[in-house]
């Protein structure tokens, strides 16, 4: 069933607009991501980390591996709106260190960092592990993890410490990015075949030769995750009334990769942003009720381990809940005011409201960069109609830089 979201609001738009849309909000997602400069020092200093904790001479870091989880391993960072570090999260497997307390585990990881004098002094205690910050860059944030001591019988199960509850606690970063990685993966179906062959080409990172040169999300589920987070946190940046109590990461990707899943899977589309629209609407369906010790809690169950639930805080803080539905609720609002504007000059408004001015300016800079370079080539005509298109006509376009109305 088409989300009334699209059907209400952008059902009625011109194809270019959509499409449009669609260019603006992909160029504004790869404005948020980390650059090819900084995802190489990554890399090296995730590396180094787990080169030096595997050197020890203590046995428990023995065959010691430490490999990228959260929005890092899945592609959708996204960078935060007021500070200049990435968020990037690192388990360190310790199939050694079952024997154990949670707490001694995290405190051998975070002693044996400080060990090493390019790590004393960057080094910070988490209730999970610790924090590696890089200033300016990023941060890596290291799990500890040992095999699963909660019987989750899954591909990639693990148990990591917390500290607060001081005791191991189940998951799965493994066996989640693979799932999330099949559900990504998956092309929705459209109702125009030409729609179906932009969106193969995209998944593919192939070319079409007979497509014109038009720009498709390079995913909807993780453009969907990124603007989604981004949201967030302009939406909940020195908030007083929910303070500390944003829908964490995990959460929205959770819910809206069984949106995705589920929607791909039971109907056609008109084009890509109808099944992005879709994912936001229906994402809340999927919040669970279970009973467990004959209490009713709510639950966003990792899928790739039962006995994880990403809501836990929810059953706690009522806040945390109330945070959700305020964020979902605003979040739609603002997608619908990009419905409601007709002129790019007002696009770029609501665009900085929805991911803010960065993201935003980047986005329609990349777009007028693309509109450039065909009047540069001689590609970008305009056709009797009037409407701008890649496809030749009779009459070139001169260049301008009028920010005039959607086509």
């Amino acid at each position: 069933m088409t989300a009334k979201l699209y059907k209400n609001n952008f059902a009625s738009l011109s194809t270019k607009q959509l499409r449009l849309l669609t260019e603006l909000l992909e160029y504004a997602c790869q404005s948020l991501e980390l650059s090819e400069s900084k995802r190489e020092r990554v890399e090296k200093s995730y590396q180094s980390v787990g080169e030096w904790l595997a050197k020890s001479e203590d046995k428990i870091f023995d065959n010691a591996e430490i490999y990228p989880q959260g929005s890092q391993r899945i592609g959708t960072t996204t960078k935060p709106p007021f500070r200049a570090e990435f968020d990037l999260d690192f388990i360190c497997f310790l199939p050694n260190a079952e024997h154990i307390h949670p707490d001694e585990c995290r405190r051998k990881v975070i002693d044996r960092l400080k060990e090493n004098g390019n790590y004393d002094g960057l080094v910070s205690e988490l209730n999970r592990g610790c924090r590696i910050n890089y200033a300016d860059n990023f941060h890596l944030d290291i799990t500890p993890g040992i095999p699963d001591q909660n019987n989750a019988n899954e591909y990639g199960a693990i148990s990591v410490p917390d500290k607060k509850l001081k005791a191991w606690k189940a998951s799965n970063p493994k066996g989640y990015a693979e799932d999330f990685d099949i559900i990504a993966n998956m092309v929705p179906a459209y109702s125009d075949e030409k729609d179906f062959r932009y969106a193969t080409a995209s998944m593919e990172s192939i070319n079409v030769e007979d497509l014109p040169k038009h720009q498709v999300f390079k995913g909807i589920l993780r453009r969907a995750v990124q603007i989604m987070k981004r949201h967030r946190d302009l939406l909940f940046h020195e908030d007083e009334q929910y303070q500390g109590k944003a829908p964490i990461s995990i959460i929205l990707t959770t819910l809206a990769s069984r949106a995705y899943r589920d929607a791909v899977t039971n109907q056609l589309y008109g084009n890509e942003l109808e099944v992005l629209l879709t994912v936001v609407e229906s994402m809340t369906s999927y919040i669970e009720t279970k009973v467990v010790d004959s209490r009713i809690e709510i639950w966003v169950t990792n899928p790739k381990n039962e006995h994880e639930n990403f809501a836990e805080k929810w059953n706690v803080d009522t806040k945390r809940v109330e945070a959700f539905h305020y964020w979902h609720t605003n979040f739609v609002d603002k997608l619908r005011e990009l419905a409601s504007v007709q002129s790019l000059p007002l696009i770029r408004k609501k665009l900085d409201q929805l991911i803010g001015e960065k993201p935003s300016e980047a986005a329609v800079d990349k777009h007028f960069e693309f509109i450039n370079e065909s009047r540069a080539e001689n590609k970008l005509f305009v056709a009797k109609t009037g409407a701008i298109s890649v496809a030749a006509t009779t009459t070139p376009v001169k260049a301008n830089t009028f920010f005039g109305k959607l086509l």
